[in-house]
């Protein structure tokens, strides 16, 4: 009977020996898991911070643009005849259409450089005033130039606004004759502060609208046949204001 006792203790100890050992087997099995499935999720994580969403796009620093844009201004004038100022006689540019293009160069976080250009319109310069019944005072094909800083106010969400400041050249490309002759409109150089924001389409393509405000002097000489032949000269401020609206382009 002790013999009996013996082997069924000795066979009970060894069983729970047994299963106390399979459970640490499978204890340690989850553990290992767990420890590799972490291990590979810490792995994995360096490699997707490291890895750019888009190395193609991210990696050129230069856009080009292209869109429709309006020209209005606020033009006021000082005009002389035979040397005289015209009392109460001053003049108005009309309005243009064009399509606006140019490049943007990102030369530092948040930053950027702007050239902006245009397709070449042409205004009437027409009197107000004392001169509003001359009509026409003449015609102006004008090609303006905008090189411009960009500051990015912040680049995340589905909206991006940036403001910026540069300088505008404006070259008159043809001056044509209406109630002065002779009629000669010299190039305007002036200051420019813009506003403006974008919206991502993609990680290539853009939608933007852009506002610059333009101060921007120039002189008109000609003379004037309804009196006699007179020699005319203006000083005239247009600063226009040019909205532009369309989409851009990262390389």
């Amino acid at each position: 009977m002790q013999g009996i006792a013996h082997h069924h203790i000795t066979a009970s100890s060894f069983s729970a020996r047994t299963a106390c050992s399979r459970a640490r087997a499978r204890e340690a099995a989850a553990v290992l898991a767990v420890a590799a499935a972490v291990g590979s999720l810490i792995a994995a994580l360096p490699a997707q911070a490291q890895t750019p969403a888009s190395p193609d796009a991210s990696s050129s620093p230069w856009r080009i643009y292209a869109g429709s844009a309006h020209i209005g201004f606020s033009t006021s004038a000082e005009v002389r005849a035979g040397g005289q100022i015209v009392p109460g006689a001053s003049a108005k540019a009309d309005s243009n259409d064009s399509i606006g293009f140019g490049a943007i160069y990102d030369f530092h976080p948040g930053w950027s450089a702007e050239l902006a250009l245009g397709l070449p319109p042409t205004t009437a310069l027409k009197g107000t005033g004392a001169l509003a019944g001359a009509g026409t005072l003449g015609k102006v094909k004008y090609g303006p130039a905008v090189l411009s800083v960009r500051r990015q106010l912040w680049d995340g969400g589905p909206v991006r606004p940036y403001i910026g400041a540069g300088i505008n050249y404006t070259l008159v490309l043809e001056s044509r004759d209406g109630f002065v002759s002779d009629l000669h409109v010299k190039n305007g150089i002036g200051p420019v502060l813009q506003a403006g924001f974008e919206v991502p389409l993609d990680v290539r393509w853009s939608f933007f609208v852009d506002a610059k405000k333009i101060w921007l002097k120039t002189t008109a000489t000609g003379t004037l046949p309804a009196l006699g032949g007179a020699p005319a000269h203006a000083k005239v401020r247009l600063d226009p204001l040019v909205v532009t609206a369309g989409v851009s382009y990262r390389f």
